[in-house]
């Protein structure tokens, strides 16, 4: 049985290796010119949340039945991947609602990239994947590519799709969620480009819910310059200890609407100009996160040119945004009422909501630091069952021998965020497993008949 796997993130290797092991041949299609996607620019967390209650409480737009697939499937998963050499450096998540591990993605991507080979497995690079073949009954067959410019067809007998979404599609990305003018910063790797999504569109799959929805980052605004392996290091991730204001001086969202900031990030993607200010005082400065203090993410952001303003009170710090093209009155009117409702406990009676923590920006000095969202990747993709089997949108029954992993996968985090990388392992290993298992009961069948 052939099987093509279509890209070399975690995912795709994930796909790729059990397949393998299954007993498949396998082709690994990757369009850039290394293996492991974006794997190799996250901090290396592969969690879910405790529970069902808890994930539907943090993810209540998301498919429950896939929620319920990772929750299932993850800590096998985990195991899987230590039992071929993945190294677990903590058990600690740093969040008590999740649960998990933390590995080095270098060694991950290693890890696969040599055992996708040991089984036999082929590994294409600089391959990209032109659309999808289906054969004379109508089944996916195989993939047409590209190489080097030149066209050709590869021929397979299903095809997993785990070519990461269209984070690095700046059309689609801005038509399904910035939905204006503008555009945002690529936070990820830049072969992302929607090719397995279009691809499956074409040839009839349903798209799932979410495609307005993405997990990113905000991130100094330009004229801030820094590079692809800095992602984790200059991430704003103190959202919920700011006022966040827009370039009218006005709040546009709940800064503490969810722990991981996702609704922040996305409210951002929909302001002018793609941007906005954190606004912090002396005391926020002090809070810890993830081991490092606002401060020190503060700092990251001015070392790598970002706009950082400081003043010791709230007038001084309206004329510096002023000089931004900030309306100063703008400025002082919001965080006035802004103070004043928090401070007497009414932040849920502010236009923009505020959840707690929510305290008073007073304590000198204040900083105000411009931030853009950057996309890392989709929630929206495409609809799959249970066994990660890509549904028709006729009927909603599953494409015949098409399947997806990963972020390819759309519609489970919709209304908040689950990690990437374990969507990644659970997609990825469900996908392989499904496909061999029908190849192997058409085979059964054909034998039979």
């Amino acid at each position: 049985m052939r099987i093509i796997v279509v890209g070399g993130g975690f995912a795709g290797l994930v796909a790729a290796l059990q397949a393998g092991e299954l007993g498949a041949q396998v082709t690994l299609l990757e369009k850039g010119d290394r293996l492991g996607g974006s794997l190799v620019y996250s901090s290396g967390y592969i969690w879910s949340y405790k529970d069902l209650k808890i994930f539907r409480q943090e993810v209540p737009g998301g498919d429950v039945a896939l929620q319920k697939l990772i929750l299932q499937q993850l800590e096998t998963g985990l195991s899987w991947l230590e039992a071929r050499g993945a190294i677990i450096l903590t058990r600690e998540t740093g969040n008590p609602l999740t649960i998990g591990a933390r590995f080095d993605p270098e060694q991950i991507v290693a890890i696969l990239v040599d055992r996708v080979a040991a089984s036999g497995g082929r590994i294409l690079l600089g391959t990209a994947l032109d659309d999808l073949v289906e054969d004379p009954e109508g089944c996916i067959g195989g993939v047409r590519v590209v190489v080097s410019g030149k066209a050709r067809k590869e021929s397979s007998d299903a095809v997993i799709l785990a070519s990461g979404g269209f984070a690095a599609n700046p059309d689609l990305v801005r038509h399904y969620m910035i939905q204006g003018p503008g555009s945002m910063r690529l936070r990820a790797h830049p072969w992302s480009t929607g090719d397995g999504f279009l691809a499956a569109l074409r040839a009839g799959a349903l798209a799932s819910t979410g495609l307005n929805e993405f997990y990113g980052r905000n991130l100094p605004a330009p004229p801030a310059h820094f590079s692809t392996e800095a992602f984790v290091e200059v991430s704003q991730l103190y959202g919920r200890h700011v006022v966040a204001i827009n370039l009218n001086g006005e709040r546009y969202a709940d800064e503490a609407a969810d722990w991981s900031e996702t609704a922040l990030v996305q409210a951002t993607a929909h302001q002018p100009g793609v941007r906005a200010w954190y606004v912090l005082d002396g005391a926020a400065l002090r809070e810890r996160i993830r081991g490092r203090t606002v401060g020190e993410m503060v700092k990251a952001a001015r070392r790598v040119g970002g706009k950082v303003l400081q003043a010791e009170g709230l007038k001084e710090l309206a004329e510096k945004l002023a000089e931004q093209s900030i309306p100063r009155e703008n400025v002082i009117r919001t965080l006035r009422e802004y103070n004043a409702a928090v401070a007497s406990g009414r932040g849920n009676e502010l236009s923009s909501l505020r959840s707690e923590p929510a305290t008073a920006v007073r304590t000198p000095p204040l900083t105000a630091v411009e931030v853009a969202p950057a996309i890392t990747h989709t929630i929206g993709g495409l609809a799959v069952d249970t066994g990660c089997r890509v549904l028709r949108r006729t009927d909603r029954q599953p494409l015949p021998r098409l399947y997806a992993a990963g972020v390819e996968v759309g519609g489970v985090s919709v209304g908040g965020y689950t990690s990437g990388l374990a969507t990644a392992l659970v997609f990825g290993r469900v996908a392989a497993r499904s496909a061999v298992e029908a190849l192997h009961n058409l085979h059964v069948s054909n034998r039979r008949g």
